[in-house]
């Protein structure tokens, strides 16, 4: 009888042994792959498994298990490589529900971005370690930790009613594809120096009602680098709650400031708002994100400081608003040093508005107001920066005119404009220009005055007065018509001292689309006037055409 007990211990053992061996390496039956997949469906999933083992040291393995979107299994929105799944086998022998737990270690997740395309873009999440928890009508997640982009994700929380959420083609509340493949992408492209960043999201909710779901995120990285540009540091909070998005805080800092945001986003009343004070080195940074780049040519030496607000509204006509404060400090262009610049700005779009702008140069300033109404623009500037130290700025014909002149005291400007759109053919411009003394190419003049006046593309200089001994009359240039016109001048100056003291009198043609502009040098005009048609310099008006 001993030997029979033993001979039958022994078939058993061998029986689970073979079994056992069969399970791990071979698997189970379809039959049984089906029971664990109706149990996932009863949860709210549509899976399916390639494989269903049995390991001596975790228990029933899941391999190569794919999520689908709905029942008809058209859309694959995930693929896990390996899940060890907590069975209760005493509920699973009286046919209730038996899954009680799922154990990811170390596995890889991928995710696609767009169900519709099996060769679209996706996100791979590697070193997956999770404990999920499936109670009747729930999902506990104890913990998740990850990598996503090299980027370290930790997560908890429970959802209950799993199975009533459904989403929808073009439903508002699911990110746009295109947007989850830009932040995909822009954190694809950072690298990390230390560290790499932590995020620890905590969640909660009813998967029923998914715009009560509410949510925490914290965020921590140092020393985050995206071409040449590295931010020493950065903290993110943000809360979802009641469908609300609270951008609690946001600092970074980097070699040369610091940011602080803070955002609220309310869907239900289609408004967004966003403050922003920052010291960062803006220009660096937006060169690194390929964003309004600043040219090779200009070096900030102070930080920029921005304070700004701003306002959305996210309803059928969507609109923004704006308003803020911008300070550059010390910058050069083109190796024209600039001590300040600053300026007050606003905007909603349909009207905008610069105030208090004052850019100061060691030769002076330059200020002045600019505001568009719909259908009204004005402006006033007013500047003393003595023109000649702006000559880099310039190429061409503006530069080399420039070169010529001598300015010992800064000129004063003074420009009022209206009109109905700062453009060249609608705006009308007043103003007054004095000058102390100067020299244009070794000629002096003791000092020059003029009055201003643009309208219909026609810039008059009248009366201008440029005493050498005594000068005056009224000069016009017409855009439209390719005229300079010179009106009731009188000269006292001795036409030989301005001849010589310049080169040979030059007159350049050029074509440009059937026009044809003629220059002649303003040097040598009182000589040509009496050559040319006898007229004595004090003539009343004077015309000269191409």
């Amino acid at each position: 009888m001993r030997r029979v007990l033993l001979t039958f211990l022994a078939l058993l053992v061998a029986t689970l042994l073979g079994a056992g061996w069969y399970a791990y390496h071979k698997g189970f039956t379809s039959k049984w792959r089906g029971i664990v997949t109706n149990e996932f469906r009863k949860r709210g999933f549509e899976v399916s498994l390639r494989r269903l083992t049995l390991d001596p040291l975790r228990g029933l393995v899941a391999k190569d298990v794919r999520v689908y979107e709905t029942k008809e299994r058209k859309r694959t929105v995930a693929f896990i490589d390996e899940m060890v799944l907590q069975v209760n086998y005493a509920n699973l022998a009286r046919g209730k529900p038996f899954l009680d737990a799922l154990d990811l270690r170390d596995a890889s997740l991928s995710l696609r971005l767009d169900p519709a395309s099996s060769r679209g873009p996706r996100i791979e999440i590697a070193k997956l370690n999770a404990r999920l928890f499936l109670p009747p009508q729930q999902l506990y997640l104890a913990h998740a930790d990850a990598e996503v982009f090299g980027v370290r994700v930790h997560a908890a929380g429970r959802l209950i009613n799993p199975q009533a959420f459904r989403p929808k083609p073009g439903d508002k509340g699911v990110p746009p594809l295109a947007l989850i493949e830009r932040i995909a992408g822009e954190i694809a492209a950072l690298k990390f120096e230390d560290e790499p960043p932590l995020v620890s999201i905590n969640f909660s909710g009813d998967l029923a009602q998914p715009g009560k779901v509410s949510a925490t995120l914290a965020l921590w990285g140092e020393k985050i680098r995206r071409k040449n540009y590295l931010l020493g540091s950065l903290y993110v909070a943000a809360d979802l709650r009641d469908g609300v998005i609270d951008l609690k805080d946001v600092t970074a800092r980097d070699a040369a400031g610091e940011l602080h945001l803070t955002g609220l986003v309310e869907p239900a009343a289609k408004t967004a708002q966003l403050r922003v004070h920052s010291t960062l080195d803006t220009p660096a940074l937006l060169r690194a994100f390929d964003a309004f780049p600043a040219p090779d040519d200009t070096v900030f030496f102070t930080p920029p400081t921005l304070d700004a607000r701003a306002t959305w509204s996210l309803g059928e006509n969507p609109a923004v608003q704006f308003l803020g404060h911008l300070e550059l400090g010390r910058f050069a262009c083109k190796a024209v040093i600039f001590e300040n610049a600053s300026a007050d700005f606003s905007s909603d779009g349909a009207r905008w508005t610069l105030r208090d702008v004052c850019i100061v140069q060691r030769t002076g300033e330059i200020s002045g107001d600019a505001q568009q109404l719909p259908g009204d623009f004005r402006a006033r500037l007013r500047s003393t920066i003595n023109p000649k130290v702006l000559r880099p700025l310039f190429t061409g014909k503006v530069a080399e005119t420039l070169a010529q002149f001598e300015f010992p005291q800064s000129p004063q400007l003074t420009l009022e404009a209206h009109g109905t759109a700062p453009t060249p053919e609608a705006l009308i411009v007043h103003g007054e220009a004095r000058l102390g003394p100067a020299t244009f190419r070794g000629v002096a003049a003791e000092s020059a005055s003029t009055t201003l006046h643009y309208e219909n593309r026609v810039l008059s200089l009248a009366p201008f007065r440029v005493p050498r001994a005594e000068g005056s009359g009224g000069l016009y240039f017409d855009f439209l018509r390719d005229e300079v016109r010179f009106d009731k001048i009188k000269a006292a100056a001795n036409p030989p001292v301005v001849m010589f003291s310049a080169p040979k009198r030059e007159c350049r043609e050029s074509h440009d689309a059937n026009r044809r502009t003629v220059s002649i040098e303003i040097y040598a005009l009182s000589q040509r006037v009496v050559e040319l048609t006898g007229i004595e310099p004090a003539s009343q008006g004077l015309l000269i055409r191409p």
